[in-house]
């Protein structure tokens, strides 16, 4: 019997043992400005046909809308495929929408060709120079959409399709709508 208290005190004691309080790091410096020159895309010109075989977008989001953008994601995988076809992309699997709660995160998977699309704090982008290129921006939030650099296929070509598909067609609008309410997301120049 002392044998097996014994036992449950030591475990007891390594997994407490385990748990350190966490550091809380000081305010980060503001953020500099985006350096990362933005994809030139002409309001005029004609977006040539792109054909991909998968997409992933995730959206950077505060923790307390995450509950609500969770069950919001076969929405927006629907209404990103729309826009996507709208614009004149393809894909061959369905398109998939992830939700994250930390912008530093998503940024490392944007830049490392995790994800494919992101939109994230314009601090975190700034924090993965020439991993990613800015297609969309809202100052007023201080928030971004970007494509990772990380896969060819992810071409300039693919950069136009989707930042119009987003700004430009009813079903990149509700998209956004859902994503960030209120919030206008323009072209970057």
């Amino acid at each position: 019997m002392k044998t097996r208290i014994w036992i449950i005190f030591l475990a007891a004691y390594l997994l407490l043992a385990g748990c350190r309080r966490a550091e809380i790091a000081p305010p980060a410096a503001p953020a500099p400005p985006l350096d990362t020159p933005a994809p030139e895309i002409r309001q005029d010109e004609e977006i040539p046909p792109v054909a991909l075989e998968r997409l992933t977008v995730e959206v950077a989001v505060a923790w307390e809308d995450a509950d609500r953008m969770l069950a919001q994601l076969e929405e927006l995988s629907r209404l990103l495929e729309d826009a996507l076809a709208a614009s004149g992309c393809t894909i061959e699997e369905p398109a998939t929408v992830t939700i994250g709660t930390a912008g530093g995160i998503t940024a490392q998977a944007l830049q490392d060709g995790g994800v494919d699309a992101a939109f994230l704090p314009e601090g975190d982008f700034a924090e993965i120079e020439g991993g990613a290129d800015m297609i969309l921006a809202c100052p007023d939030i201080g928030m971004v959409a970007a494509v990772s650099a990380a896969k060819p296929a992810l071409d300039q070509a693919f950069q136009n399709c989707f930042a119009k598909a987003l700004a430009e067609t009813e079903a990149g609008q509700e998209f956004l709508a859902i994503c960030y309410p209120g919030a206008v997301f323009t072209i970057a120049e």
